[in-house]
């Protein structure tokens, strides 16, 4: 078993994006739109603006109340698209219930969109297109498995979840890199005998340690995109029962410190992507 080992690979990132930042003279600003208090999303804002900072990428925090409208969101996104000094700009998620999110990730001018998350970004996606933004955690999981030289092509993939911010543009990168695509969710029929065929298996569905060996086949590689914190002991755990599952797998992701320091990297990577086009 090899650690798919994100947080290496990010520092190793970081440090090439630092480099082509003091080379390129560019001057890049990117936003975050944060509502309410919730502690996880506190706690990914900062450390998304503290790397930023530390290879010189400006920005503001807009750190909007908890009973805010759509309305609200919309009309500081709608400032953000038009003010030419924001390089890209992304906003936190999830957002509280009241406001309608696909209205907002809809909103975001998809040439500013540095977490990939309009739906046009996802067309341009599936349509192959060079100047599509991908999702920031479907490219950090693309990038983790490039480092490790895992042959994606023919390869059949089965993602865990369906969400529009992680599986459907991660379907469409696979697909890109000739892979065979299953995405299962919770009314799919025989989840655990399909995922035992997968090559590439990737979970997204938030669930601590809710898949286990029956899901998982020999030498398959494991791409854990869940999170968790244990309130009693504090410890972080994914969605696979990594003790249960270590022995059988060639390549896995820890939790924390496989996908988690990508997707942070990885909404950078496409920032600076966003500067490079706009020249």
């Amino acid at each position: 078993m090899i650690l798919l080992d994100g947080k290496s690979l990010s520092e190793k990132i970081l440090s090439n994006l630092s480099f082509e930042m003091r080379n390129s003279k560019l001057e890049i600003n990117l936003d975050i739109i944060l509502v309410g208090d919730d502690p996880a999303s506190l706690k990914y804002v900062e450390l998304k603006q503290t790397k930023a900072l530390k290879i010189g990428i400006g920005g503001q925090i807009h750190h909007l109340k908890q009973d805010v409208t759509t309305i609200d969101v919309l009309n500081l996104i709608d400032q953000l698209n038009q003010d030419t000094s924001v390089t890209a700009f992304m906003v936190q998620l999830p957002l509280p219930s009241q406001i309608d999110t696909d209205k907002v990730l809809l909103s975001i001018n998809p040439k500013k969109d540095a977490d990939g998350l309009n739906p046009l970004n996802l067309a341009l996606l599936f349509q192959k297109n060079i100047d599509a933004i991908p999702s920031a955690t479907s490219l950090g999981i693309i990038k983790l498995l490039e480092e490790y030289k895992i042959d994606l092509n023919g390869k059949k993939a089965v993602i865990i979840g369906r969400s529009p911010d992680v599986s459907l543009p991660l379907f469409a990168q696979l697909m890109a890199k000739n892979c065979t695509v299953t995405i299962c969710h919770s009314y799919t029929k025989n989840m655990s005998q399909i995922c035992r065929e997968a090559d590439i298996l990737i979970s997204a569905i938030g669930k601590p340690k809710f898949l286990g060996r029956e899901y998982v086949k020999k030498d398959a590689v494991v791409v854990d995109v869940g999170y968790a914190i244990d309130p009693v002991t504090g410890k972080t755990s994914g969605d696979f029962d990594f003790d249960t599952i270590q022995d059988l797998v060639s390549y896995i992701t820890p939790v924390p410190g496989g996908v988690g320091p990508m997707t942070v990297v990885s909404l950078l990577l496409n920032t600076v992507t966003i500067a490079k086009n706009s020249i």
